[in-house]
């Protein structure tokens, strides 16, 4: 007898086949979590390039379409030498843009710095002085202090501090070259992205195409289309957001007349791409360096900054970010400490744009599902309502019952 598979089977048996895939998937996830771990930095660390092509290309392309369609798409010129010459000259505008801003930013930066540093050894005097009448006025033994020191080994551990800074730094520098030709690498592959896009993105729409169902390759497809509209609303938006943070911090450290101003004002700016904790951690080396010079100038740039951020979460950042995203508020908390625990600050940042494409993938499907069941949400609500009444009539007859 011949078995006929109806498309509402073969729907059902794909079903089957994700669901016993996912669940193995994440059983061998967890049981072998370090393993996984490794090869997936492994992985992450020989594609660097192109994982930063990716980013780079993905930042340029609104550019890239706008010289290409804007201001070179009424010149008599072939379709691939608009597109080579648009990708190059958005690559060009990248990189002046980022050259110009540093070449702007490191000279003041450095010296700020370099003033710091010199006038290091005088706030290191006034702190050893402010350290000395606070031991004074508290009658603090010396002998206890002494006592301390040395059951901490403090010169033991500047000791070996100094020893290890020479593999240190040649560590760092080892990095540093490397970093320096993963980014050139990096610029290669998002230019050659660029160029190609079209034929990159068919490539991916028919392998999911090929391996998927209609409706599961429309979802991914469309779930493709929505981050990196959530992506990009969420880069361009913070983008902005930060820059008027600095700015903001900028003019209000010199109102205040806080030292280094710049310098302080760049911590804040950058850091405050990181949602939730930006501000605060990059309010952390501002307050550090303006305690060794003046406390309580530490304290008033401390409240500065919390109002500055009160600012950002409850006024700037929702009139610029909007609701983009789609998240709620414990969401981005989440999205935040899930993606710092894993990838630190980097995945501080991406957690949250990662959080809302998850989130509206999972959104949809539950949509989908409640759709062919012919529920809505307001029919749910409804009953939750109705069954909370009822347990509370039944809790109050249990009373009554006892009475």
């Amino acid at each position: 007898m011949k078995i006929k598979i109806t498309q509402e089977m073969r729907k059902k048996m794909w079903m089957a086949i994700i669901v016993i895939a996912a669940g193995i998937t994440i059983f061998f996830a967890f049981d072998k979590f370090s393993l996984l771990w490794n090869g997936i930095k492994s992985i992450c660390s020989l594609t660097t390039p192109f994982i930063l092509g990716f980013a780079i290309a993905f930042l340029l392309n609104k550019p890239m379409e706008f010289i290409e369609y804007k201001l070179l798409g009424k010149l008599p010129l072939k379709k691939e030498h608009r597109r080579n010459i648009a990708a190059i000259l958005a690559v060009l505008l990248g990189i002046i843009i980022v050259g110009a801003f540093l070449a702007m930013l490191i000279p003041q930066l450095m010296e700020s710095i370099l003033s710091l540093v010199k006038a290091f050894p005088g706030y290191m005097e006034d702190t050893q002085e402010f350290i000395n009448d606070f031991i004074e006025e508290n009658g603090i033994a010396a002998e206890e202090i002494t006592k301390m020191l040395s059951q901490n080994n403090l010169l033991t551990r500047m000791t070996e501090f100094v020893t290890d800074a020479v593999p240190k730094m040649l560590k760092y520098t080892y990095q540093f070259g490397s970093t320096l030709l993963d980014i050139v690498l990096g610029i290669m592959s998002g230019l050659y992205m660029l160029i190609d896009k079209e034929r990159l993105m068919g490539y991916a729409k028919r392998i999911n195409y090929a391996l998927f169902p209609i409706e599961i390759a429309e979802y991914l497809h469309r779930m493709t289309l929505a981050s990196g509209d959530i992506f990009n609303n969420f880069i361009v938006g913070k983008a902005i957001d930060s820059l008027i943070i600095g700015i903001l911090c900028y003019i209000g450290s010199l109102i205040f007349q806080f030292p280094y101003a710049l310098l302080l004002s760049v911590f804040v700016g950058v850091t405050n791409m990181i949602p939730v904790f930006g501000p605060f951690i990059g309010a952390v080396p501002g307050i550090v360096i303006l305690f060794i010079i003046h406390p309580i100038t530490a304290l008033y740039f401390a409240l500065f900054i919390f109002v500055l951020q009160q600012f950002d979460g409850n006024i700037l950042g929702p009139l610029i970010l909007g609701d983009k995203l789609g998240l709620p508020s414990i969401g981005i908390l989440f999205s935040v400490c899930v993606g710092g625990g894993l990838f630190g600050i980097i995945g501080m940042f991406i957690g949250v744009p990662c959080f809302a494409v998850i989130y509206a993938a999972v959104r949809e499907f539950v949509n989908y599902r409640l759709k062919q069941k012919k529920l809505s949400l307001e029919q749910l609500s409804f009953q939750a309502q109705k069954d909370a009444k009822q347990k509370e009539e039944e809790f109050e007859e249990i009373i009554r019952d006892d009475e």
